[in-house]
């Protein structure tokens, strides 16, 4: 039956993906552990979304990201709009083959395959919280199920995209160039529990702990709370970014005494500046702002036990 085999829906141009020898290796463990699996390479940008559906479809309800933070991100965006399936059948692991790999960094899968596959295989899983985002500007709509953004963060990723050749390396570099250049904006912020307006470096809804590369910039997630955890960094000039860029990454930069943070179930940010842009999961979806709602123990994830 199609609804117990694993489906793997591979990105051959991730990071870390070589397809000989990794694709060998993941195919290996899958057979050492007697999983039944099915597979499809992506061959377009955003190819996950049709991929999702086609599958669905055929009767697959096992699905496996092989890749990075992206593969995973749109995936998550074609279960989460598809209405042929209901998402409590749906189980979803991750093998993690990206360049920043942020999303197992909270619930620690490692980058070792073998290891992956079998935490596969032991199948714990967790429903987390999606969160759901609306674009004020374009009017579309987003899903995502780590962290999203705007501001400096989001200006990182759009720098990424030229320096990816780098590896892991390449959001630390992206972060200390961006530093040279990217300007303040005034952010306003409202939800049930505050109302904020201050120039900002930048404004992070949190669902999971990392992003940009291993940036901890929530104070108190819970993926499975309702919550999202909500930091913005106010009043940063460029010298204040340099003395912190260790602190952007060891997750104590919350504590200064300019970053406010606090938890909501939906938070509306508007900019003055309408070509800030927003990423969602390492992935740029748009500019302006946003309005976020959380989707509480949403989606099936398998995660590992440790």
């Amino acid at each position: 039956m199609r609804k117990d085999m694993w489906f793997l829906i591979v990105n051959p141009t991730s990071g870390s993906f070589s397809r000989k020898r990794k694709w060998t290796q993941i195919t290996a463990a899958f057979e050492a552990n007697e999983l039944p699996y099915d597979f499809t390479f992506t061959k377009k940008p955003h190819h996950e979304y049709e991929l999702v559906l086609e599958a669905l479809d055929k009767g697959y309800r096992k699905f496996v990201s092989v890749g990075g933070d992206g593969t995973l991100h749109h995936i998550v965006n074609g279960l989460m709009q598809q209405q042929q399936v209901s998402l409590e059948e749906i189980k979803l692991a991750v093998i993690p083959l990206g360049t920043g790999n942020d999303w197992v960094k909270t619930y620690k899968i490692p980058k070792n395959i073998a290891k992956a596959v079998q935490i596969i295989k032991d199948e714990h899983t967790v429903f987390q919280d999606i969160g759901k985002l609306t674009l004020l500007q374009e009017h579309k709509t987003v899903f995502f199920n780590n962290v999203a953004g705007l501001g400096f963060d989001g200006y990182v990723v759009k720098r990424n995209e030229r320096l990816k050749f780098l590896g892991p390396m390449s959001f630390l570099m992206s972060t200390v160039l961006g530093l040279l250049s990217y300007k303040s904006n005034e952010f306003s912020i409202k939800s049930n529990e505050r109302t904020i307006t201050s120039k900002s470096l930048l404004t992070i809804v949190g669902i999971c702990q990392f992003s940009g590369g291993g940036m901890q910039l929530t104070k108190e997630v819970n993926p499975t709370d309702g919550l999202f955890d909500v930091s913005m960094a106010k009043n940063f000039t460029f010298w204040t970014l340099i003395r912190n860029v260790v602190r952007l990454f060891n997750g104590t930069i919350v504590n200064h005494s300019e970053v406010e943070t606090f938890k909501t179930d939906s938070v509306t940010i508007e900019t003055s500046q309408k070509n800030t842009y927003i990423q969602a999961d390492g992935e740029l979806i748009g500019t302006g702002g946003f309005k976020a709602e959380i989707l509480p123990k949403k989606l099936q994830f398998v995660v590992s036990l440790s």
